[in-house]
């Protein structure tokens, strides 16, 4: 038996379910508190999964709220739940300022039960510090404070395999070009012609991505590694120390 997150789509992960139950290993969707996969009795190793490279650049340069709008938040639900805003702004900066040494999670809640603060209100609160820092770099916190070994398991079919690998991966993005309103003369058909610029002119490159993840990799704790689609749910069970029961 194993666990998997809930927030895993049923439908997108099927080749990882029939994989697992062609080799007698039984799957139990729950919530868990970091990655998407581990052991019910054993929740020491985690696994976090990617669907693809994309997926990564997304997490890691997920868009921050800002801090005025944190702010702005935090406030509205105190007023909204008539609660004083004596400690509001030390709840702010629970949410807000680096928590590269601390546990920011637990702070909140911390601070939030010294001052008799409702489960609901601690759940808005905690949900403006994932909107601040990001879902994927709370996993990361959550991973280091409790120590757990997390792994991030990139499928591609890139033929990345390491982050060697990634390294020298083009990211397809930076081919895609679009007109810009820079006008550089005529077509033969005498249509106007324009320049063409990125339309993601800020795109990751592979040694940019490459370099993140040796990063995270030394801050956290973290270990990334990356493989095909079709092999996904062997390299989960084997990460989780799962013997197949039959091949």
């Amino acid at each position: 038996m194993i666990l998997e997150d809930t927030r895993q789509q049923e439908k997108k992960h099927e080749a990882k379910h029939v994989y697992f139950q062609s080799v007698g290993v039984h799957y139990n969707r729950t919530a868990l508190y970091c990655g998407d996969y581990t052991l019910p009795a054993n929740q020491s190793v985690c696994i976090d999964t990617k669907k693809d490279i994309a997926e990564l650049i997304g997490d890691i340069q997920v868009k921050q709220m800002p801090k005025k709008e944190v702010a702005e938040k935090i406030n509205e639900v105190f007023e909204k739940e008539c609660i004083s805003l004596n400690f509001a702004d030390e709840v702010f900066h629970a949410i807000c300022d680096d928590d590269t040494d601390r546990f920011a999670e637990k702070e909140i809640n911390g601070i939030c039960y010294k001052h008799a603060v409702s489960e609901s209100v601690i759940s808005s609160l905690q949900a403006l510090y994932v909107k601040r820092h990001g879902f994927f770099h709370r996993g990361l916190k959550r991973a280091q404070n409790s120590g757990i070994l997390l792994y991030i398991l990139v499928e591609n079919e890139d033929k990345v395999t390491c982050i060697d690998d990634l390294s020298i991966w083009h990211n397809p993005r930076l081919d895609i070009l679009v007109n810009s309103n820079q006008m550089i003369g005529f077509w033969k058909n005498g249509k106007l012609r324009y320049k063409k610029v990125q339309k993601y002119p800020h795109a990751a490159t592979g040694e940019w991505l490459a370099k993140a993840c040796l990063t995270m990799d030394l801050k956290y704790g973290c270990k990334f590694l990356f493989c095909r689609p079709e092999e996904s749910g062997t390299k989960i069970l084997e990460l989780l120390g799962v013997s197949p029961i039959r091949n």
